[in-house]
């Protein structure tokens, strides 16, 4: 990569014979593809203003490129959470990783020949902030920054069916980018992770299949795919209206029901809930709801996979 006072030469490999793209993340900005020459190669000359204004950052082809850096943030390829003693991911081979808390490193540790490492952390508490830099021939990175999460008491992600919509519920670092593709239904859905830790996304018209795929984009750098499918649908649940201030929903249900969540405007509650031969109920704080907020109840087996649709339950003064 080669810049000058108005543009970024940036000249780009692959081994595929696609085309290659080169953009900024999680910004507003140009965006180029080129189809590759024989060698495999293409060069873009790239606006230097619009590099600089997304804190000159350029990515392609999943690489982060910072103008002026040799050494890319390093990659963190798992979510750290309260029980997490290791933290894992991808930087330079030979590079020194220093994970950090405010100006207290945690640890150091040396990315191995090829290009992963694994540092022993202590375990650490719920809304800590990490960051993460490799350095390497005097030279240190920009730093990778997460935070750490309660783990997650529900499978990620859960899909289920409204009368409506389809409805994508997953767990995530609080800033991420998700954006949803289904090359089957060409179903497209987005959603940012909350401070919580939670996303939903919900899509017109319930278009879902087994072919959906989810890409987590960071804002600080790394990014990961995982699919994800529809339920099998072979329940019921049916949950009567709840009054503000109540502490249980309840309702009838139909099939092999063992479990409930309790979805209130897109934050899950835990799986749980008392099923029996004469109906369910389900506890829930009644300082977490108030009337006109959303709430959809959703039905799960002893597997912990969904399979009732999810149906509102109606909040009453």
């Amino acid at each position: 990569m080669k810049y000058s006072l108005t543009h970024v030469q940036v000249d780009v490999g692959t081994f595929a014979m696609n085309p290659i793209s080169l953009g900024v993340p999680f910004g507003s900005g140009i965006s180029y593809s080129h189809w590759p020459g024989s060698s495999g190669e293409t060069t873009f000359n790239y606006p230097l203003n619009v590099a600089t204004a997304n804190d000159s950052k350029l990515w392609t082809g999943g690489l982060e490129l910072t103008i002026g850096k040799k050494l890319y943030a390093p990659i963190i390829n798992q979510l750290v959470t309260t029980n997490s003693t290791v933290v894992t991911g991808y930087g330079v081979p030979d590079a020194k990783i220093t994970l950090k808390k405010g100006t207290q490193t945690i640890g150091e540790v040396l990315v191995n020949q090829w290009g992963q490492y694994a540092l022993t952390i202590p375990k650490q508490t719920s809304g800590t902030r990490l960051s993460i830099v490799q350095s390497k021939n005097s030279e240190t990175s920009i730093e990778t920054q997460t935070t750490v999460l309660a783990p997650p008491t529900w499978a990620t992600p859960i899909v289920y069916n409204t009368a409506s919509h389809a409805v994508v519920l997953g767990n995530g670092s609080p800033g991420e980018k998700i954006s949803l593709r289904d090359h089957t239904t060409y179903a497209d859905g987005n959603a940012t992770v909350n401070a919580h830790g939670n996303y939903e996304m919900r899509i017109d018209g319930s278009p879902t299949s087994n072919t959906m795929g989810l890409l987590h984009g960071r804002p600080e750098h790394y990014f990961f795919s995982e699919r994800t499918g529809t339920p099998e649908v072979t329940g019921s649940v049916t949950p009567t209206p709840i009054k503000v201030g109540s502490a249980y929903v309840r309702g009838t249900f139909t099939g092999a029901v063992t479990k409930g969540l309790l979805v209130i405007n897109g934050n899950p509650e835990t799986l749980r809930g008392e099923f029996t031969s004469t109906g369910f109920r389900y506890y829930i704080d009644p300082s977490k709801f108030k009337a006109g907020d959303r709430l959809e109840f959703i039905g799960f087996n002893s597997e912990n996979k969904v399979i009732t649709l999810g149906k509102t339950v109606t909040v009453t003064p």
